[in-house]
Order: C-alpha cells, then sequence, then structure tokens
C-alpha cells in the first residue's frame, strides 16, 4: 500500500512538473537567458465613465501597444501579459506582472530580429514566437520575493520547433488549435508562386498543408479556433471569412456570404462555433455582429448607428470597428474609432459603455480589445496619455454580473 502511494505521489509530481512546458514530454531547450527586468510604472484609475478599474499598464514616453486582439496574451493564472513595446528602439515583446507592476523585456537582450506576432499558450507559460523563418517555443518561469512584493528573476527558455520547408517562407501571425497540440502558420514560395495555411505540431515540428492558392492576393488573419480543435478561419480578399476543417484538407468554406459593398471585417472566434464582427451596407455604418458558421445566421448584437448628414467623425462615435467574445460566452467587447470601449451583454443585447475617449479620430494605434482568460477585464491600447499605452479596463460585474435584477429606490 505505502509504495502504491509513493509511485502515485512520483507521478502527481511529474504531470505537475510537465505542465508548465505544456505537454506531457519534457522538451529538450536550445537556449536560454535570464530576461531584463524594468520597474513598475503602471498607473491606476477609476473611469469616470463606469466607475470600472483602469490600469495603465505603460506609461512611458515609448510606444508601447497589446497584441491583436485575437492572439491570446495572458498566461491562464494571470500572472504575465505579453505587450509590444518600441522602449528599446525597435518593436520587441515584454510582459507585464500584475502582482508586482512590473515589465519584463522577454527578447534576448542581444539584438535578435524576433517577430512581435507572438501567441501565448492557453494553459502554461509558454509562448510561440518566430525569427529567422523558423518557429520558437518560449518557455517564461516567474522567480518573486519572498513576500512576492518584486520579481527576483525570469528565466527565458528557447527550443525550435521547425524551419519553413525548403523553397518557402512564413508569413502572417501565428495561432494555437484548442487542444493546444498545433499552431497555424502561413508560407510562401516563389517557385511556383504559391501560399499555403499550415498546422505545425508543437511537439515534433511536422508541417501539414491544409490549403494552398495562388498567390494573387495574401491570406491573413489565419486563427485557430479556441474553442475547437478542428475549426480555423481566414481571410481571401475579396471575401472576408473563409473556414478550413482540419479534418478535410484542400477545403475552404465561406461564411456569412458578402454582399458587394458590405463592410465585413475584424472577426474573431467566439463560443458555440460563432463568429464575431463589424460591419454594415452604409458608409460608416457598422453594426457588431454575430454568425453561426454551421447555419449561417447572422444577427447584430451592438447596433450601430446612421443618419442622413451625419459626417464621418460624428457617425464614428456610434459604431464599431473591432469585437472579440469573452470565454464565459457572456460578453462582446468592441471598440470604435475613437476608443471608445463598448461591452454588450450577449443575454441581454444591453450594450454598456466601458470607458472611452482612449484614441484620436484618424490616427493612432488601433485599440484591439481583448479578453483576458477570466473574461473579468479587457486590454487594449489607449492615446489618452498623450502617446500609445497598454491599458486594462476591469468590468464593474458588482453592477454588470446579474442583468436581470431591477433595483428600486426605498423611496417613492
Amino acid at each position: 500500500m505505502k509504495s502504491k502511494i509513493i509511485s502515485l505521489l512520483i507521478l502527481v509530481l511529474v504531470v505537475f512538473g510537465c505542465q508548465e512546458t505544456g505537454d506531457k514530454n519534457q522538451f529538450k531547450f536550445d537556449g536560454e537567458w535570464e530576461a531584463e527586468i524594468y520597474p513598475a510604472e503602471h498607473e491606476i484609475i477609476t473611469d469616470p465613465t463606469s466607475g470600472a478599474k483602469l490600469i495603465f499598464v505603460t506609461t512611458d514616453s515609448s510606444k508601447d501597444a497589446n497584441l491583436y486582439f485575437d492572439w491570446n496574451c495572458w498566461f491562464e493564472d494571470l500572472s504575465m501579459m505579453t505587450f509590444r513595446s518600441m522602449r528599446t528602439g525597435k518593436w520587441e515583446l515584454f510582459g507585464y506582472v500584475p502582482k508586482t507592476g512590473e515589465l519584463i523585456r522577454l527578447n534576448p537582450r542581444k539584438d535578435i530580429n524576433v517577430s512581435t506576432q507572438a501567441f501565448v499558450d492557453f494553459k502554461t507559460h509558454d509562448i510561440y514566437v518566430s525569427r529567422n523563418n523558423s518557429i520558437y517555443q518560449w518557455n517564461v518561469q516567474i522567480y518573486f520575493s519572498d513576500d512576492s512584493s518584486k520579481v527576483e528573476k525570469v528565466q527565458m527558455r528557447e527550443r525550435k520547433i521547425t524551419d519553413a520547408p525548403k523553397g518557402s517562407k512564413f508569413f502572417s501571425a501565428l495561432s494555437q488549435s484548442a487542444d493546444r497540440k498545433y499552431l497555424s502558420a502561413t508560407t510562401h514560395s516563389q517557385k511556383p508562386d504559391k501560399q499555403s495555411i499550415v498546422s505545425v505540431d508543437i511537439n515534433t515540428g511536422e508541417i501539414k498543408n491544409l490549403l494552398t492558392w495562388d498567390n494573387t492576393t495574401s491570406f491573413s488573419h489565419v486563427q485557430f479556433s479556441k474553442y475547437n480543435p478542428y475549426l480555423l478561419r481566414f481571410s481571401y480578399s475579396p471575401h472576408r471569412m473563409w473556414i478550413i476543417d482540419t479534418r478535410n484538407p484542400g477545403e475552404a468554406k465561406k461564411i456569412h456570404l458578402q454582399e458587394e459593398g458590405e463592410l465585413v471585417t475584424h472577426e474573431d472566434w467566439w463560443i458555440n462555433d460563432q463568429l464575431t464582427f463589424c460591419g454594415g451596407y452604409r458608409v460608416e455604418e457598422s453594426d457588431l455582429k454575430v454568425v453561426d458558421i454551421h447555419t449561417q445566421e447572422t444577427r447584430i448584437l451592438g447596433a450601430g448607428a446612421w443618419w442622413k448628414g451625419g459626417t464621418p467623425y460624428e457617425l464614428s462615435q456610434y459604431n464599431w470597428w473591432h469585437a472579440s467574445g469573452s470565454r464565459d460566452g457572456k460578453w462582446v467587447a468592441a471598440d470604435n474609432w475613437h476608443g471608445h470601449i463598448g461591452i454588450a451583454d450577449a443575454r441581454t443585447s444591453h450594450m454598456k459603455l466601458l470607458t472611452k475617449n482612449h484614441r484620436i479620430y484618424g490616427g493612432g494605434e488601433h485599440p484591439h480589445v481583448g479578453w483576458a482568460p477570466d473574461s473579468k477585464s479587457v486590454e487594449f491600447t489607449s492615446h489618452k496619455r498623450g502617446n500609445p499605452d497598454v491599458c486594462i479596463a476591469y468590468l464593474p460585474l458588482d453592477k454588470w454580473e446579474n442583468p436581470f435584477m431591477e433595483s428600486y429606490s426605498s423611496e417613492k
């Protein structure tokens, strides 16, 4: 009996130890470095619009921006959020540690050109990046002081997963399948002039071709579903939304048949094989919409606005640009050209303004509003302080969590 208990404990320890690197196999890492730690500079305020807690993660004068909204940027345990920064003179990957406010320069200190189109593993402390036409896995280990008041050390380990196929180059961003076994990537070959969407086995580096088309227009916005391990979507002009079922390579299906002159843009996977996106039929009109990829049924979750004589500046105050859904299925966030962040309650369709005026109309970094894994906060790029900063806004769930409760004053 005693030997069985010891064996069970050993098994638990092995499984727990492997969770940090995302697989039951222990990877052999090719290199490592100690990341540079920057002091906290975050500013925490209460938003006057909704009473939400806002954290300006960065307040430096350099350009800082969150990752594109459909790339996961958080560790699931919320110990770090990844973002992009130009504070070293070029765009590099940084991390924000909410517990202490400190920033981590994740890139190696030596001058290595690493793509900032990174994707964070949904369950572990791994990040997937590309550089020099190869795909890499970075494992991040954060060590805190005894009282957890500061980060003592951040150890980075790197493993090359694969090189691009001979005669081709990787382009576009990476994404991770819902079962965390594969990465999506795009390759381009000049002889012949073809482009492909491929899956990359994270463990073995094996590359599987999913779709090859002519290079008349580029594949873009390639993203595995965050919920269904077999689904992947992409854009290929002039039609915006296409779907691949990885069990049927070589085939692609149009989603939401786009009419001539119709705006369809900035889609994101959501629960129950749905996609959120923004669009409309008149100039400057853009509703927040949801489409079921199986039935093709499309509905408006957050209406935009249009009126005759409305100027682009006026109309853009009330229409939507990027949209992303929370993992718990309760909320869809949307941003617009003025940096307003709206939260649509998927249960009632009520649109609530979380915060506003985080962008100057006509210029600046896009807000690209995305969600934390626990569905309690969104991250976006803000210009409110005069230059691009990364901002986190927490939903005031004490007021919004139960949309079916109506409050009454004790006075009549």
